[in-house]
C-alpha cells in the first residue's frame, strides 16, 4: 500500500503543533504578567519557624529577614535564639516576637545595626546579653535611621557606650537618627566605657547623641550602670519622657565631674532644644558624682523640664552634690522648670572631703523656676567624721541655688542640713511658699532655714523663729514674724505625686495671692488662694473604703470610713448616688451609716463624697456586696 506523504505547510505557514505550543506559551506569559499584577512580590520577610523551638533557628531568622518586611515567629511556645552575628537592617522592617521570644547575643555580638536610613519596629520581643565593643550592644542606629520599641525588653546588655542601643548622629546640628521607646522595659544593662574627666561617655542602656531625638513613654529603667547617665546618656540631642520609671540605675565616675544616675545631659539638639521629664518617677537612683538622678548640662539656651513627677531616695555620694538633680548652665541662659513635682528623702552626702550640698537640687548658673512642688526629708550631710563647726558638713538640705532661682507656692519642711541651710542655701525669689521646720546643725542653731536672705516676694511663711539674735541668725524673710503653717503629713492626697497637706487650722489658708491656677495635684485654688503648694478643700478625693464590702450572709447596718482629702464638715457620703448621714472627722477621714437595705442585694455600688459648699464631688469608687463574707480568727500569742 502506498504510504501518504504528510501534507506539507504553505509557505510561511508553522506546523499546527508548532502552532499551539506558541498560543499555550503565550497564554501562560499572559496569566503569569497578571498574576504578577494581582499580586504583590515577596519581600524576603516571613515566619520563622514551623511550628517547633527546634525550627526557629538563627538561619531561619537570616532567611526572614532577607529584604525586609514584616517577621513574625511560629515556635510552638517561648523560644530562645541565640545569635552569632549581627543583623544587619537596611530596609524598613517589622519584628515581632508574639511575647515568646527572645533573642540572645550570647555575651558576645550585637543583635541588630540599622543602616542607610531603614527603619525598625520592634514589637513584644525581648532582646539579652548583646555585646559590642563599640557602641551599642544590642542595638546600632546610624543616622537618619529610626528604631521603634513597643512592649518589649532589652536585658543584660553590655557595650562601651549605650549598653542597650546607641542611636549616633555627626554633631549636635546634625539630623542624626530617632528613637521612640514605647511600654518597654531595661534591666541590667551596662555601659563599660572608660570614664573621662567632667563627663562624656555613658548611658548604661541609651547613648543619644548627634542632634538626635529619643521619646520615652510608659517605660521603665531599672539596674542599668555607667560612668555617666547609669539609665539614659544624652549628647547634643532632644528628650521627651512621659509616664516612666528609674530605678536603681547606677553612675559611678572615677574620673571626676560628671554623674547621673538615671539620666546625663551634656547639650541639646542645636543647643536650643528640649529635655522634657513629665509624669515619670525616680527612685533610689545614685551617682558617685553630681546629681544623684538627674545631671544636665545644657549648652546654650537648651531648656530641661520636670513636670508632675517624683524623685524619691536618689543619693549623689563622691562629691555630694545634688542628691536628686544637679543642673548647671554652659552659658547662664539654660533654664530649669520644675513644676508640680515632689522631691523627698534624696540624699547628698559628700565622702571625699568637700562639702555635701543640694540633698535635692544643686543649681549653678541658670535660671531656674520652681512652681507648685514639695520638698520633704530632702538632706545635705557629710557622713564623715568633721567637728561640728566644719562648714563641710553640709548645706542646702532641699535645695543649693542658683542666683536667678524663683519659687512660687511651693511647700519646704523637714529637710535637713549637715550644717546651715536645712531648706535653701542661697539666694532666691520665693512667694507663696512655707519654708519650716528645716534643720541646719550647728552649734549655734542659726541658719536653720536658709543660709541668706531671701528675696520676699509675698505671702509666704516661715517657721519657726527665735527671739533673741539678728534676721540672718534664724529667718529667710527679714522682720516677718513666723507663724507654725500647721500642716498635715506628706502623703497620698490625689494628684500623681504626693503632698504635705494644710490642716483646717492653717494660717496658709486664704493667704496667697496671685497663684497658679492649680495646686501641685491639678486641683483648681479656690477663691483666694492658700499659700504653698497644696490648696486646702481644693478638690475631694477617696483613698479607700473601709470596710470596702459586705456579704449577704449578715445584711446589717454598716459604719463606712471613707479615707480620702479635701473634707470639709460640709462633706457627705453617697451611696449610689443618695445621701448618706456623715459625720466629719477630719480633712482626710468621714464615715456614714450605710443602712441594711443597701447592703441586701448582689453587685458593685459606686460610693462618693459631696460638697454642696463647694459643688464638688469626688470621683466614685466601688463597695462591693458578695454573697458570703467569711471571716477569718487568727489565735493571739501574747509575751509572757
Amino acid at each position: 500500500m502506498k504510504q501518504l506523504d504528510k501534507p506539507k505547510p504553505r509557505s510561511g505557514q508553522r506546523p499546527i503543533s508548532t502552532r499551539l505550543s506558541l498560543e499555550i506559551g503565550l497564554l501562560l506569559v499572559i496569566l503569569i504578567l497578571l498574576a504578577a499584577l494581582l499580586v504583590k512580590p515577596a519581600s524576603g520577610a516571613g515566619v520563622v519557624g514551623s511550628g517547633t523551638p527546634g525550627s526557629c533557628t538563627e538561619a531561619a531568622l537570616n532567611t526572614a529577614l532577607s529584604g525586609g518586611g514584616s517577621v513574625s515567629f511560629n515556635c510552638g511556645g517561648s523560644t530562645t535564639i541565640t545569635l552569632t552575628s549581627p543583623k544587619t537592617i537596611s530596609s524598613h522592617t517589622t519584628i515581632n516576637g508574639g511575647g515568646q521570644i527572645s533573642l540572645s547575643g550570647g555575651d558576645a555580638v550585637r543583635l541588630f545595626s540599622l543602616q542607610n536610613g531603614a527603619s525598625l519596629t520592634l514589637q513584644n520581643i525581648t532582646l539579652r546579653d548583646g555585646f559590642s565593643s563599640g557602641d551599642g550592644g544590642a542595638i546600632y542606629v546610624e543616622r537618619l535611621s529610626t528604631l521603634t520599641l513597643t512592649n518589649s525588653a532589652i536585658n543584660s546588655s553590655t557595650a562601651a557606650n549605650g549598653g542597650a542601643i546607641a542611636l549616633n548622629g555627626w554633631g549636635s546640628s546634625d539630623a542624626g537618627g530617632t528613637l521612640i521607646v514605647t511600654n518597654s522595659s531595661f534591666s541590667g544593662n551596662q555601659s563599660n566605657a572608660n570614664a573621662i574627666p567632667g563627663g562624656g561617655n555613658g548611658g548604661g542602656a541609651l547613648y543619644i547623641t548627634g542632634g538626635s531625638t529619643a521619646t520615652v513613654s510608659g517605660s521603665t529603667f531599672t539596674n542599668n550602670s555607667s560612668v555617666n547617665g547609669g539609665g539614659i546618656h544624652i549628647l547634643g540631642a532632644n528628650l521627651t519622657v512621659t509616664g516612666s520609671s528609674f530605678t536603681g540605675n547606677v553612675a559611678n565616675n572615677t574620673a571626676g565631674g560628671g554623674g547621673g544616675g538615671a539620666i546625663y545631659v551634656d547639650g541639646t539638639k542645636n543647643f536650643n532644644g528640649t529635655i522634657d521629664i513629665s509624669l515619670s518617677s525616680f527612685n533610689n537612683n545614685q551617682s558617685n558624682q553630681l546629681g544623684g538622678a538627674i545631671f544636665t548640662f545644657p549648652e546654650g539656651t537648651g531648656s530641661v523640664l520636670i513636670d508632675q513627677s517624683l524623685f524619691e531616695g536618689n543619693a549623689a555620694t563622691g562629691a555630694g552634690q545634688g542628691g536628686a538633680i544637679y543642673h548647671q548652665s554652659a552659658t547662664g541662659n539654660g533654664p530649669l522648670s520644675i513644676s508640680n513635682s515632689t522631691f523627698v528623702n534624696n540624699n547628698a552626702h559628700a565622702t571625699d572631703g568637700s562639702a555635701s550640698s543640694g540633698g535635692a537640687l544643686w543649681l549653678l548658673d541658670a535660671p531656674v523656676t520652681i512652681t507648685s512642688s514639695t520638698f520633704s526629708g530632702n538632706d545635705a550631710t557629710t557622713p564623715l567624721a568633721l567637728a561640728a563647726d566644719d562648714w563641710r558638713r553640709g548645706f542646702g538640705g532641699a535645695i543649693r541655688t542658683s542666683d536667678a532661682t524663683t519659687i512660687v507656692n511651693s511647700t519646704l519642711v523637714n529637710n535637713t542640713a549637715g550644717f546651715v541651710g536645712g531648706a535653701l542655701a542661697g539666694p532666691a525669689t520665693v512667694r507663696n511658699s512655707i519654708i519650716a521646720h528645716n534643720d541646719g546643725d550647728n552649734p549655734w542653731d542659726i541658719q536653720e532655714n536658709c543660709t541668706v536672705e531671701l528675696s520676699n516676694g509675698g505671702n509666704n511663711i516661715q517657721f519657726p523663729q527665735k527671739t533673741t539674735g539678728n534676721w540672718n541668725d534664724y529667718e529667710c524673710f527679714a522682720g516677718q514674724t513666723a507663724v507654725n503653717p500647721q500642716l498635715g503629713t506628706l502623703g497620698d492626697y490625689g494628684g500623681p505625686t504626693p503632698t504635705v497637706p494644710l490642716l483646717a487650722s492653717s494660717p496658709a489658708i486664704n493667704a496667697g495671692i496671685s497663684c497658679p491656677a492649680t495646686d501641685q495635684r491639678g486641683f483648681a485654688r479656690n477663691g483666694v488662694c492658700d499659700i504653698g503648694a497644696y490648696e486646702f478643700g481644693g478638690g475631694l478625693l477617696i483613698n479607700s473604703l473601709s470596710p470596702p464590702w459586705s456579704g449577704l450572709n449578715a445584711v446589717q447596718d454598716v459604719t463606712l470610713t471613707v479615707h480620702g482629702a479635701g473634707f470639709t464638715p460640709s462633706t457627705v457620703v453617697r451611696w449610689n448616688g443618695a445621701n448618706r448621714a456623715t459625720t466629719y472627722v477630719s480633712p482626710f477621714v468621714v464615715t456614714a451609716v450605710l443602712p441594711a437595705a443597701d447592703l441586701d442585694t448582689l453587685g458593685s455600688y459606686p460610693v462618693t463624697v459631696y460638697d454642696s459648699a463647694r459643688s464638688l464631688e469626688s470621683a466614685p469608687v466601688s463597695f462591693t456586696v458578695v454573697s458570703v463574707l467569711h471571716e477569718t480568727f487568727l489565735p493571739m500569742v501574747e509575751r509572757p
